[in-house]
C-alpha cells in the first residue's frame, strides 16, 4: 500500500471509531481492498474480490461501506451507463475526467488543461463561479470499435450513434413499413433510446419509435464509416 493509501486508511481508522461503526475490521477490509487497487468498482465486483482474498462478507455490509466512504470524502460513485453504479478513489487535489466505452464498459481516466482552462473561461464570460464539472464521453474504446462490423442492424446500434441507411434486410411487407417512415437507404438516423424497450431514432427531424424485430431489419452504417461528417 502506498503512503497516501496508508495515511488515508489511518484516517479511516479514526473516523470509523470516532463514529462508533459496527463491524470495524470487516470495514477496514473493505476499505483495504478498496484502497488497493484504482480500478473502478461496483460494490459487486468489491464484495466478489473480497471473497478471493478469504473474506466472506455481505454485499449489504460492502455497499454500506463504500457509500460511507462516499459520505466522508474518500470515495466518488459514478453512473456511467445503465450499468451499476462504481466506486473510485477521491484523492485530495486531484481531477480527471472519463472515457466510457458503452459496449464493454471500460473506463478510461484523463485530464485535459485546455479543457479545464476552456470550461473556466466559458464560466467567468457567463458571469459563473465555477465550484466543480463531469465530463464523462461515451463511446467504443479501440478494442469494440474494431470488432464492429461496418455495417449492423440498427437495434444493435447505441444511444448517440449517427448512421446512414444502407438498406433493408427483412420481407416485402418490413421494407415498406419501414420506407413508410421515411427510413430509405441513404437517410440520416440517430439513436435517441434504446433501453430495452421500442428503439427511438431521430430520422428526417422526427422521432420515431421501432420495434426490436423491425429495427433489425433495418442495415446501417456509422456515419464516420459513410465518409460523411457533422
Amino acid at each position: 500500500m502506498s503512503e497516501l493509501h496508508h495515511q488515508e486508511l489511518e484516517e479511516l481508522k479514526r473516523l470509523f471509531e470516532e463514529l462508533s461503526l459496527g463491524r470495524l475490521e470487516d470495514r477496514l477490509s473493505v476499505v483495504e481492498a478498496f484502497l488497493a487497487t484504482d480500478d473502478h468498482l461496483s460494490a459487486a465486483e468489491l464484495t466478489a474480490r473480497l471473497a478471493g482474498q478469504g473474506h466472506d462478507l455481505a454485499p449489504d455490509l460492502v455497499q454500506g461501506t463504500l457509500e460511507l466512504l462516499v459520505r466522508l470524502g474518500f470515495a466518488q460513485k459514478k453512473e456511467f451507463t445503465d450499468r451499476d453504479p462504481v466506486y473510485e478513489h477521491r484523492h485530495l487535489g486531484d481531477h480527471h475526467d472519463h472515457l466510457v466505452c458503452l459496449q464493454c464498459g471500460q473506463i478510461v481516466e484523463f485530464c485535459s488543461p485546455d479543457l479545464e482552462h476552456l470550461q473556466q473561461a466559458i464560466a467567468r464570460q457567463r458571469g459563473f463561479r465555477l465550484l466543480s464539472h463531469r465530463h464523462q464521453l461515451y463511446g467504443l474504446c479501440p478494442k469494440c470499435g474494431a470488432r464492429r462490423q461496418p455495417c449492423l442492424p440498427l437495434a444493435l446500434a447505441r444511444p448517440g450513434e449517427k448512421l446512414e441507411v444502407v438498406g433493408y434486410m427483412g420481407g416485402r411487407r418490413a421494407q415498406a413499413h419501414l420506407a413508410d417512415m421515411g427510413l430509405t437507404p441513404g437517410s440520416e438516423v440517430e439513436v435517441l433510446c434504446a433501453n430495452g424497450g421500442p428503439l427511438v431514432v431521430a430520422c428526417r427531424g422526427s422521432r420515431l419509435a421501432l420495434g426490436r424485430q423491425l429495427a433489425m431489419k433495418l442495415s446501417c452504417r456509422a456515419k464516420d464509416d459513410a465518409g460523411s461528417s457533422d
